[in-house]
């Protein structure tokens, strides 16, 4: 058997209804094959290899250093991001990029909020659906934290010169996948608003229709 190539990346601040974020876990280990995982979450969870950095607050800058984290236990050459309300099809961990030294994130991507049964487009992309070669992720990370304190509990402890850029990576490469990720919004995340197009859409491939998702993941209900 070949050595694994990419390893999933999980990090959570658990925010999240624990029910809720169970489903998405549970989702994710139904699709993601044989790929290692690391979690790194700030209250114990049953997920690969957990790494618990304890109630540091929710906040940009933490959320980095728990990425950096799980970076520096995985052994692979790329790494995958996964996020505690964000649903994956199986073909978001298919794809391997021919670079070491890039980031490209995935252009087939929509939000769906929580008391809503349809889904909005979200053209730009975001980082909970990206993959990185592993060292590229660590130093551009190194840089960004060259400084800083382990931990900011509030966004507006981060050192200002650290906000001039919109996004850590200089440049963002996309790929699309065959089915869509999403992300669920329920506003008990880090950020309560996400840019997305407003044009309503009401089932998406390989998902089906938003009132069956909403019905499973949100409300706990089974669909038969």
């Amino acid at each position: 058997m070949s050595k694994p190539d990419a390893t999933i990346i999980y990090y959570t601040s658990n925010r999240e209804d624990p029910a809720f974020e169970q489903r998405i876990i549970a989702n994710l280990l139904k699709v993601c094959g044989d790929l290692p995982i690391i979690s790194v979450s700030q209250y114990p969870i049953k997920l690969g290899k957990n790494i618990c950095v304890g109630d540091v607050g929710a906040s940009g800058f933490n959320m980095f250093r728990q990425v950096e984290i799980a970076c520096k236990e995985a052994k692979t050459p790329f790494v995958i991001s996964a996020e505690a309300d964000c649903l994956y099809p199986p073909d978001y961990f298919e794809f391997r990029p021919k670079e070491y030294d890039k980031c490209y994130r995935n252009s087939n991507l929509y939000v769906m909020p929580d008391q809503r049964d349809y889904f909005f487009f979200k053209e730009e992309g975001a980082t909970h659906a990206q993959i990185v070669g592993r060292e590229f992720y660590l130093e551009t990370l190194a840089k960004l934290f060259k400084g800083a304190p382990q931990w900011c509990v509030e966004e507006k402890n981060f050192p200002k010169e650290r906000h001039k850029k919109s996004d850590v990576f200089d440049k963002i490469y996309h790929w699309k996948t065959k089915n869509p990720v999403f992300q669920i919004k329920t506003h008990r995340g880090m950020r309560y608003y996400t840019r997305s197009d407003r044009t309503p859409i009401p089932e998406l491939p390989y998902w089906g229709h938003g009132s069956k998702i909403r019905a499973y993941y949100i409300k706990g209900k089974i669909i038969i």
